[in-house]
């Protein structure tokens, strides 16, 4: 899956807790229900109906683990939508060991930033700041995880194959998220 952005999944996880926390739907039915709206790719829907039943599955403890985070509030007070992208990114962080905490962060803050309100955006990326400090991730060191070894790319030993895409193209935005790329001027100098 590391060719391909989760966020398509990330939202339809969203969209299936909401389904659940306020249409009232059962698990298996919102997911199924908001996979049947959208083209995610198969390994894009794997990804969004596991986040759905992990997140169920540990509802309780990631909640917990949330409360302990938020100063002056009660989870059952937070807003629908930054509640539910909260406990997305806490199963993220707490149980899907392949995916590096700057990245759940980073798309808990944009889902908030899309779906919610403009304060969202900081009172997210607050509480997510102190859950990772609480988290497995800690101490993330992707080098500890062949699977993340990708990420730390390693220097070439001979010059790189360039891809060009187009620069305000959601992979290129993807891309300088996750620092794997740099914008390079092609055009003529003025």
């Amino acid at each position: 899956m590391r060719g391909s952005s989760r966020r398509p999944a990330r939202e339809a996880t969203l969209r299936a807790l909401y389904e659940i926390e306020v249409g009232r739907l059962e698990g298996p039915e919102a997911i199924a229900d908001t996979l049947e709206h959208t083209n995610l790719p198969p390994d894009l829907a794997e990804f969004a109906r596991a986040a759905v039943a992990g997140i169920l599955g540990h509802k309780s403890s990631l909640d917990d683990a949330l409360s302990g985070c938020l100063k002056g509030w009660d989870l059952p007070r937070v807003a629908v939508v930054d509640r539910n992208v909260l406990r997305l990114a806490a199963y993220e962080l707490f149980h899907c060991p392949s995916i590096p905490p700057a990245v759940t962060i980073n798309e808990a803050v944009d889902l908030v930033k899309k779906y919610s309100t403009a304060e969202s955006g900081r009172f997210v990326n607050g509480v997510l700041g102190e859950l990772v400090r609480r988290s497995p991730k800690a101490r993330w060191d992707p080098s500890a995880d062949p699977e993340e070894e990708a990420l730390a790319l390693p220097e070439p030993e001979s010059e790189p194959d360039i891809e060009t895409i187009q620069a305000d193209s959601p992979e290129a935005l993807e891309l300088t998220k996750a620092g794997l790329w740099k914008l390079r001027h092609e055009g003529p100098t003025e």
